[in-house]
């Protein structure tokens, strides 16, 4: 999202849509699964940044590093923490610019120290109007550890708070610089 556009609204969606991918609801008959919910997704953030690291070293993947000139933006429910662009997806930090947290490729996790404080929620939603989507909705069947599910349908709860997601939208119009810019 950059240049003013708007953000996707997840509350456009219901929370079943919001999780499978609108697409692949619309199509649902109701006899298969419509979600891959297994504990064997769960991956702590620790392995998700060190896996990130050696695909993009290794296999020129999506790299973790700040995009340049990608919006950055405080959270909204816990001062102090940032969100920014990276290839790969999108990146928590705290004020010092250490990462805490992410959403990069399909997985998405917050250091334990920094849970609690419903940033695995707001990371997600903000991932989402970012991007207009979830990157699980281009799985064959959306997966997410139990955890994982329940941090996505927070997401969607939080998107249905109006308030919230005005302020969330505000945040946006004015990330106007990049993290380490110099204030004009």
């Amino acid at each position: 999202m950059s240049g003013g556009d708007e953000p996707f609204d997840p509350a456009s969606l219901g929370e079943d849509a919001f999780l499978a991918g609108p697409d692949r609801y619309e199509e649902w008959d109701g006899e298969d699964d419509l979600l891959d919910i297994d504990d064997v997704f769960a991956k702590p953030f620790e392995r998700i940044l060190s896996e990130q690291h050696m695909a993009a070293t290794r296999h020129g993947a999506a790299s973790v590093e700040i995009v340049p000139d990608g919006a950055v933006t405080p959270s909204q429910r816990a001062p102090g923490y940032l969100f920014a662009e990276v290839e790969a997806g999108l990146i928590l930090l705290t004020a010092d610019g250490i990462p805490v947290g992410g959403y990069l490729g399909c997985d998405v996790a917050v250091d334990p120290a920094h849970q609690g404080k419903g940033l695995g929620a707001e990371l997600i939603l903000e991932y989402a109007m970012r991007n207009g989507g979830l990157p699980t909705w281009d799985l064959d069947t959306a997966a997410y550890s139990r955890a994982g599910a329940a941090a996505h349908r927070a997401a969607h709860a939080l998107a249905r708070d109006r308030a919230f997601f005005a302020r969330k939208v505000e945040a946006f119009a004015e990330a106007s610089r990049p993290l380490g810019a110099p204030a004009p």
